[in-house]
């Protein structure tokens, strides 16, 4: 399956690599755009969620196999403590879904806020001097703007934040791992399109500059902000409820995990190289998937902001390079090198 699907990826990702060369060459209008963000939209669709699929569809699998092993290794019926693990791991899921929806909603108002706050400062100075409001939106984009990289780096902190070292049982927290470094990453990506939002809506209130009712729009824009910041209070009193609960559940998750390493501790050593190499299996599923799985993320990140951020569309084309030859060294195949004849004969 992953030796099909990066074949796949490959071909889209030489036809993307190909058409973003030629239109860094002659410059990039709005269809071209719209072009690039489809073909990384199916990369999306076509490799990225497949095999998030099959990691998830093979994960129960090696999970029940790990299980089999410990309680052949250790002689005692640890059927329950992998039943209350489940049913565990359920409701954590669930409230990982909860908190982190939560979050979001929080930071969508906190947004809100922010662009708010700064349009009654925009609408105070604009009312003296037009012009002088004018000039402290220039510098406003460019400020958000030299933003971009550090908000790109939040999303990249959470794309290789799973351990490296060798856990006892890390396979029965593999999916509550994976799902904090997922919900940890839409938010930050969540963070990372506001600011792409906030900088649009700015270049467009900018473009269309009005002297109309500033004093009209001041007394809105205070009146607005009154019931933003008394919903966020709000929010932010439900997500302190929701993360208390959520740490209390986990807790308990990761008590019965411990249990089970106590008997596995005071036990034998039946099975040990059995039991290593089905976590060496998931570990190297589990890291593999989330390499292909990030290469995959950066390259849309980047396609999000190519209207705002000149680099993108290059930072984009490298990190496709760079799964492509990925794809070459794992499959045997030449991808690299057709698409540099493609590019040399296109001269």
């Amino acid at each position: 399956m992953i030796k099909e699907g990066l074949a796949d990826s490959c071909a889209i990702l030489s036809k993307f690599v190909i058409k973003s060369w030629r239109i860094i060459q002659r410059g990039m209008n709005k269809a071209d755009a719209n072009a690039l963000i489809t073909l990384g939209n199916q990369l999306n669709t076509d490799f990225k969620n497949e095999l998030a699929k099959f990691v998830d569809s093979s994960r129960p699998d090696l999970v029940n196999i790990y299980f089999q092993l410990l309680s052949s290794t250790t002689g005692y019926n640890i059927e329950d403590l992998l039943k209350e693990k489940d049913a565990l791991e359920i409701d954590l899921l669930q409230r990982a879904e909860e908190i982190t929806n939560k979050s979001s909603e929080c930071g969508r108002i906190q947004g809100k806020i922010d662009s708010i706050e700064y349009e009654k400062q925009i609408y105070d100075i604009a009312i003296r001097d037009s012009e002088a409001a004018k000039s402290e939106m220039k510098e406003e984009i460019a400020r958000l703007k030299a933003q971009i990289p550090e908000y790109k780096k939040e999303i990249e902190k959470y794309r290789h934040n799973y351990s490296e070292e060798r856990q006892s049982f890390r396979i029965f927290s593999w999916k509550i791992q994976k799902t904090r470094k997922d919900n940890g990453q839409r938010i930050a990506r969540e963070h990372l399109n506001r600011l792409h939002s906030r900088i649009r809506v700015l270049e467009t209130k900018l473009t269309n500059w009005s002297n109309d009712d500033l004093t009209k729009k001041l007394e809105e824009a205070t009146s607005i902000l009154q019931k933003l910041e008394a919903e966020k209070k709000d929010l932010e009193k439900q997500h302190e409820i929701l993360k208390s609960s959520h740490n209390h559940t986990e807790q308990k998750f990761h008590a019965v995990i411990e249990k089970i390493n106590k008997i596995y501790e005071t036990t034998g050593t039946v099975n040990v190289k059995s039991i290593t190499a089905v976590d060496d299996l998931c570990r190297g599923l589990q890291t593999g998937s989330e390499a292909l799985i990030s290469a995959c993320d950066k390259i849309l990140s980047h396609l999000e902001g190519i209207d705002l951020d000149p680099n993108s569309l290059i930072d984009a084309v490298l990190d496709a390079l760079k799964l492509i030859n990925m794809a070459d060294e794992y499959n045997d195949s030449t991808k690299i090198k057709d698409i540099k004849r493609i590019l040399m004969g296109s001269k």
